[in-house]
């Protein structure tokens, strides 16, 4: 994606820019990028970026596909159709449907074959063995961070929370919405094991 986290940039004395100056920087950088990752050496003058013959060695063994993430429209979704092999949604699962047709309007427009692009959604999770466990792992996790009440709130309305079975059921609606897969990410416990193997069951009966 263009970046969106400042904390980041400053961390590593990257200036933040702005949006419109991200997204350009973005779209420079895969005209570099996806050339070398085909062992060629790409020559590319740009407003952000200057390579002469920018090698890449050793050259992957493999094909390495490109993800981009976002929902924007307009930009992040035109350049899915004209660089990536995956698109990783970042909106509200009942925005899919629009978010599809665009992609699908890009790809006609610029003669890209809609079917090499996977698509994939986001999903902010918090799993448990119970619904009970679920939530108490949320609450742990806001008391962790000191969150105030309003970001606490949106927080849990914008995750899936729950048991295997809950869990499943949401899957199964977004892929039912359209999409190939979840890209998931289990904030508050993603560091036990027992619980990302819950996950990634849950999310595989879904998808058959």
């Amino acid at each position: 994606g263009s970046g969106w986290f400042e904390l980041e940039h400053n961390a590593f004395g990257i200036p933040f820019n702005t949006f419109t100056e991200r997204f350009e920087k973005l779209e420079e950088a895969l005209q570099i990028i996806i050339p070398m990752l085909a062992d060629e050496r790409p020559t590319f003058s740009g407003d952000h970026y200057t390579v002469v013959e920018a090698i890449n060695q050793p050259a992957p063994l493999s094909k390495i596909p490109i993800m981009i993430g976002g929902s924007g429209e307009k930009k992040t979704l035109r350049m899915v159709a004209q660089y990536a092999d995956e698109s990783n949604l970042t909106c509200q699962p009942d925005e899919i449907p629009r978010k599809l047709e665009a992609l699908d309007a890009h790809c006609e427009r610029l003669g890209r074959d809609r079917s090499e692009i996977k698509v994939t959604k986001l999903v902010m999770g918090v799993i448990g063995r119970t619904m009970e466990e679920a939530h108490a792992s949320v609450d742990a996790f806001v008391a962790m961070k000191g969150w105030p009440a309003e970001v606490a709130d949106f927080y849990r309305g914008v995750a899936t929370i729950g048991d295997a079975d809950t869990f499943g059921e949401e899957m199964q609606k977004l892929i039912d919405a359209g999409i190939d897969g979840v890209t998931l990410n289990l904030v508050p416990n993603g560091h036990d094991p027992e619980m990302v193997m819950l996950a990634g069951e849950s999310a595989t009966r879904a998808m058959g």
